[in-house]
């Protein structure tokens, strides 16, 4: 990394301490060198992105350069305008090249086929949910069955829930599997209920579910989900999730644990639809001041509510 920064910048670095990249900088500007997106699927794999770059930088007076791997500058790019003093760079071969910010993809439209499941969702007490252009049944924010393109309902917790479910209940009415499925989760994702894998997971698709049942706890007459920013690699991990107030054209995030990405994103959720305000809905368990001074920066607001967990 201080070979770049000398090609590209003109000083020799000096080592920095930085607790998640290689860090070296100058008295004018620092680099950070992320790492490469982790191979593992796990649900628990989480990689550092443009939050704790903000977190770590937010008392630095320099120039902070991010050296971004190639498959994720450009979204770190155009979440680092809205960021003063971040720049986001690649390495193409022994230079530093800056990064042009890459647009959002558009969200694909559910089909007739899919929509066709909704009924039968809301049957067994679940939500139908856009999962970009997928739709899927959740309960208590967990989703337990998705419905291809062309109307086929896969019912279980996850990918390899799902699968096993394919090859084990085949002869199963979908729709007895699915009120199995949602009488099971409803019971382990109660308040109280003892701790299990299943109520650990996706919190803040829980709460942004519980705040739908109750959206005057933000203030709110009612909360539309909206469709995640992409198709997610982790069905059960931990990106946050977003609602709509038409009404009040404010745009919630939804976030649980100390997850100081949730600000990046956010500002990804205001860029596609352009609220008035936009918030960030953590447990107040879950505020962490480092966050709300980074989303103060970005003109975020947070809200601390009481967890259905």
């Amino acid at each position: 990394m201080a070979a770049v920064l000398r090609n590209r910048f003109g000083f020799e670095p000096e080592p920095v301490s930085c607790g998640f990249a290689a860090a070296a900088g100058n008295a004018e500007r620092v680099g950070l060198l992320l790492p490469q997106r982790s191979d593992d699927d796990g649900n628990d794999e989480r990689e550092f992105g443009l939050g704790s770059v903000l977190i770590w930088a937010r008392r630095e007076t320099r120039e902070v350069v991010v050296i971004a791997p190639p498959d994720r500058a450009g979204t770190l790019a155009r979440q680092a305008t809205h960021f003063p003093g971040v720049n986001i760079y690649t390495i193409e071969g022994t230079t530093l090249v800056e990064t042009t910010p890459e647009e959002l993809d558009p969200i694909p439209e559910l089909t007739d086929a899919a929509l066709g499941r909704a009924d039968l969702i809301r049957s067994v007490g679940a939500r139908p949910v856009d999962d970009f252009g997928y739709l899927i049944a959740e309960m208590h924010g967990l989703e337990i069955a998705r419905v291809d393109r062309d109307g086929t309902m896969q019912i279980g917790v996850g990918t390899a829930d799902r699968e096993l479910h394919g090859y084990v209940h085949v002869n199963t009415d979908p729709a007895e599997s699915l009120r199995k499925a949602a009488e099971m989760v409803s019971a382990i994702r109660a308040q109280g209920a003892s701790s299990h894998p299943l109520n650990r997971r996706a919190r803040q698709r829980w709460l942004r579910s519980a705040l739908a049942d109750n959206p005057s706890a933000v203030g709110a007459e009612r909360l539309d989900l909206l469709p995640p920013l992409g198709e997610r690699v982790l069905q059960l991990g931990p990106e946050p999730a977003a609602s709509l107030d038409s009404t009040a054209n404010t745009v919630y995030v939804f976030s649980a644990g100390i997850d100081p990405d949730v600000v990046p994103l956010a500002t990804d959720y205001r860029r596609r639809h352009d609220p008035e305000r936009t918030v960030i809905v953590t447990s107040r368990r879950d505020a962490f001041p480092a966050t709300a001074s980074i989303a103060a920066a970005a003109g975020i607001e947070i809200v601390a509510v009481d967890a259905p967990y």
